[in-house]
This record gives structure tokens, sequence and C-alpha cells, in this order.
């Protein structure tokens, strides 16, 4: 799976680089576009504060005090740790590609480079190995089977909003996502390699 998604990667990286995904990009801007509105402004505004450094910083700290007074530390070291790595990862990417951000109309204001999405990425990652120790655990079934839907669907509606709100091109956010899975893959199987749970 790693080695497929890899692929992917590389290969959208190649049609960025080429400039060969333009009318991918532009496609799926003008679809989001078509129903332009205030309220779903609002609404993908909302929805795209949920996957900003301050949101998953947050999310990170209310794990990490959960985890330790359930005495779980070592879950809420693990989410910490691969959310941080993932998002500085994705930020160094950012530097060496420095893809500029997409020039329509943005609703929302956003400086540094565009691919990946960081958005998209973090909220992955977060939500990626939260849904990891969710299939893990042996609790009510309802109960998984909704956190569950809600841990996959988050990201994809954030990863929506950062393409809706024209800070980024469709191609930054499938790049982000793919690149945060590829990194959870490796981090779970040293989780599970090293038995730490």
């Amino acid at each position: 799976m790693i080695g497929i998604l890899s692929f992917f990667f590389f290969i959208i990286l190649f049609l960025i680089k080429t400039d060969s995904i333009a009318n991918f990009d532009i496609s799926i801007y003008n679809l989001l576009a078509m129903n332009m509105n205030d309220g779903l402004t609002n609404i993908f505004r909302s929805i795209t504060f949920l996957g900003s450094e301050a949101s998953i910083a947050g999310i990170c700290i209310i794990a990490l005090i959960i985890t330790f007074h359930l005495k779980k530390r070592k879950i809420g070291l693990v989410i910490a740790a691969c959310v941080t790595f993932n998002s500085l990862f994705s930020e160094g990417l950012k530097m060496i590609i420095q893809r500029p951000r997409p020039e329509i109309l943005q609703l929302a204001t956003e400086s540094s480079f565009s691919f990946p999405s960081s958005h998209t990425l973090a909220s992955v990652s977060l939500c990626g190995i939260l849904l990891y120790f969710v299939l893990k655990w042996e609790g009510d079934k309802s109960l998984k089977i909704i956190s569950s839907t809600m841990l996959v669907l988050l990201p994809i509606l954030i990863g929506i909003s950062r393409i809706y709100l024209g800070v980024h091109n469709a191609s930054d956010v499938l790049g982000g996502a793919i690149l945060a899975m590829i990194l959870l893959l490796i981090e779970i199987s040293i989780i599970e390699k090293n038995g730490y749970f």
C-alpha cells in the first residue's frame, strides 16, 4: 500500500512540476465555485478552521490530557508525535517545491506555499491516527462506527473547504492527503513492530 500511494504521490508531483495538472485543478475548483454563496462560504470557513494549526494543536493537547488522565499516556504521546512530525515534514516539503498559491478568488488569507496542503495533511494525520486507535478499541460498536465515520469525513470536508476558499488547488489537497497516509502507514508499522500497545 505504501508503494502504491508513493507512486501516485510522485505522479502528482511530476504533473505539478510539468504544469500538466492545471486543467484538473481548474475543473474541480469550477465545480465547487458553481454553488458559491455567502452561507456556504461561512460554513467552509468554519470547517477549514478545524484543520488550522491552532485547532490541530488544541486537539492534540486535549488528547494528551485525556490519555494522561486515563493512564494511557503512550497513546497521547504517539498522537502528538505523529501529527507534529507529519506537519513539520509537510512544511519542509513546501519550502523545497515552492508551488505558488492558485491565482483565483481567495476567500481566506494564506502566505506560505501551496503544495502540499498543510490543513489537509494535518487533519488526515490527526484523524488517521485517532481512527487507528478507535478501530483497536474494544468498546461499543455503535460508538466505534459513529466515531470512525466522523474521522473519515472531517479531513475530506477540510480538503474540500481549502479548494472552495481558493487557497489550494485540488492537487495540493490530494497530495497532502496521500502524503499523510504514507507517513501514517509507516508510523503505524513502527508502532506495531515494536509492540508499543
